[in-house]
């Protein structure tokens, strides 16, 4: 796909401190059109309402909650929307007539792409709430009350009825199949398109004789349409634009919009050519440019040991070339690697062979989510999964970091709130379909280059979810069985967004995906290969990618003479497969080697003692 940058002009009015700045073109937005010609589209987190002409846009929310895919109501008098709290997406209803907006979800599940019902009385949606797949549900504004209308296997999501309410279309993905699934009254659901690659964002027309939907090809998307004859006919009916992932909305039977490079888009039916609706959309940028340099910050030395410590091992990947580096010690003088050179006689050093293992950098976790009653015992867990360095806003945190830093209790260091990830250069939104910062031609508009800055954007991965690839065996391995009392992760994505394979941009950030600390970052680590980041890449989002965003230079994150000495040892080859990151033989922290056994079974006694 194309990969490039556009560079735009936005006007900018008042202080440097507190710039007011008008936006004429989005990334990745949706827009719907009302009864009465009125549009309602979200940008950069806030659903605004336009004139039917275009012209200046009035945001209905504030922003608090990110909002996306707003829906008009039959007779214009409230949208409905999604909007994300926490780890989930949720239905919002905005009135008009009262000016506010509410959450009208029942229960913490995961409910995505609202639609309304032609009544008015009724909103049809996608959730996860039986916790086997997305359903199709829908809600009666008047009682509250929900009911299920599809259960098949895989996911069954954006749904649309006609405009008489007789009919459905919905999107089935089961397994890497995806299909336009069509349902008429009184007769089963029937199949009208099937295809390997993802099929998106259905509508219809409102004469009800064709459905439009987007589909994903080799030259990115394209609008298709399915005139409903018998047998229906598939066509193409629009290309070579932008397209962002939203439904095509309907002015009336000839007249449509979309949203695509950028731009609010309006096409006639049977012509070649489109044209855009202006918008103008004000907000205010809060904050100066953020500083091009990150502050660098020394990270300090608690009991440090004393006396020569060698690593031998047949290979070790330093966290910064693209392979292995063959038959190394790496010698730790103190907490601080001093070389990485040849194997020879060391008089009077303490020298650990492991043979035929894999040396790697001690794990980072740039955004760790820690149990508010932390027990010291968590630390010895914590390393067995390789995490050397966590950065988290528990209040206990300092304490934890002297703790672990001995040898009697060991632990990851414990980096607490005034370490958080500097903000002024990394996104706080974590990845997922509704945050990239590009279109899926890559483009950044105006609205992405306002909050992201003109260059490629840090961002935490917070990919993992209880659909990620090799959950099952993770959440069996020896490590976890020492995790207890910790909630079961959920659903977080619909569709996880395929990621550069060599994207340097991204920091490993396990407190979103709702697992347990330690295996919260192998989970991470997997979502982040199953979404296409190469293994090298995946360890640096937990390794120098990680240490750069904390300001840490070459203290941390490589194996290098300098850096401190934080090493996870590995039975594997997880520069091929990033799985064999959790085969965990040893661990070096700060300057003290522990085997895993060791650490297992000194959790284990300390738990039999209690």
């Amino acid at each position: 796909m194309l990969r490039a940058c556009l560079l735009v002009a936005v006007s900018v009015v008042a202080s440097a401190a507190d710039a007011q700045v008008t936006l004429t073109k989005g990334t990745n937005f949706s827009v719907d059109v009302a009864s009465d010609g009125r549009l309602a589209f979200d940008l950069l987190g806030k659903i605004w309402v336009l004139p039917p002409s275009g012209g200046e846009a009035q945001a209905i929310t504030d922003g608090t909650l990110p909002a996306r895919r707003p829906k008009w109501a039959p007779d214009s008098g409230a949208v409905v929307f999604q909007a994300r709290a926490g780890n989930q997406w949720q239905l919002w209803l905005y009135r008009f007539a009262d000016e506010a907006a509410s959450n009208i979800s029942d229960g913490e599940f995961f409910d995505r792409h609202p639609s309304w019902h032609p009544d008015g009385d009724r909103i049809v949606y996608a959730s996860d709430r039986r916790v086997t797949g997305f359903d199709l549900w829908e809600l009666d504004l008047a009682t509250g009350l929900t009911w299920r209308i599809s259960d098949l296997s895989g996911d069954e999501t954006e749904p649309a009825w006609s405009t008489d309410g007789r009919d459905l279309v919905y999107i089935h993905r089961n397994d890497n199949k995806w299909s336009l699934m069509l349902r008429r009254r009184g007769q089963p659901d029937r199949v009208i398109e099937t295809s390997s690659t993802p099929l998106m964002a259905p509508s219809w027309r409102p004469d009800r004789s064709l459905i439009t939907f987007l589909r994903e090809n080799d030259a990115g998307l394209a609008i298709d349409m399915v005139i409903l004859s018998d047998p229906p006919i598939i066509r193409p009916l629009i290309a070579g634009e932008d397209f962002f992932i939203a439904p095509v909305s309907w002015m009336n039977r000839q007249q449509m919009l979309y949203a695509a490079n950028g731009l609010i888009r309006t096409r006639l039916f049977d012509s070649w050519t489109s044209s855009s609706v202006p918008f103008q959309a004000t907000v205010f940028r809060k904050k100066a440019p953020r500083p091009v340099a990150v502050r660098q910050r020394k990270l300090p030395v608690i009991d440090e040991p004393s006396g020569q410590l060698v690593i031998r091992t047949a290979r070790l990947f330093d966290g910064v070339g693209s392979g292995y580096r063959e038959g190394l010690d790496v010698v730790i003088e103190g907490s601080r690697i001093s070389a990485v050179e040849e194997p020879r006689d060391r008089p009077g050093a303490i020298v650990v062979d492991m043979g035929d293992v894999t040396t790697l950098p001690g794990f980072i976790d740039g955004q760790a989510s820690l149990p508010a009653d932390l027990d010291e015992s968590l630390g010895p867990v914590l390393l067995s999964f390789g995490v050397t360095t966590v950065v988290t806003d528990h209040a206990r945190a300092a304490e934890f970091n002297t703790l672990w830093s001995g040898k009697n209790m060991p632990g990851p260091r414990v980096l607490g709130d005034d370490w958080q990830l500097n903000r002024d250069w990394l996104s706080t939104e974590t990845l997922g379909v509704d945050s990239l910062p590009t279109s899926p031609r890559g483009f950044r508009y105006e609205d992405a280059q306002l909050a992201n800055g003109a260059d490629a954007i840090t961002r935490l991965s917070g990919l993992a979810d209880s659909r990620t690839r090799g959950l099952t065996a993770l959440l069996g391995s020896r490590q976890a069985t020492l995790l207890r009392n910790y909630p079961t992760a959920i659903r977080r994505f619909i569709d996880k967004p395929r990621l550069e394979a060599q994207s340097s941009a991204i920091v490993v950030g396990s407190g979103p995906n709702g697992f347990a600390p330690g295996l919260a970052l192998h989970a991470e680590l997997r979502a982040l290969s199953e979404a296409g980041l190469e293994e090298a890449y995946v360890l640096r989002s937990t390794g120098i990618h990680a240490a750069s965003a904390l300001g840490l230079g070459l203290q941390a994150g490589r194996i290098a003479p300098g850096s401190s000495a934080d090493l996870v040892l590995v039975d594997g080859d997880p520069l091929h497969n990033i799985d064999d990151a959790l085969k965990i033989v040893g661990v070096v922290r700060n300057g003290r080697f522990f085997s895993t056994i060791g650490l297992i079974e000194r959790v284990k006694r300390q738990e039999s003692v209690e």
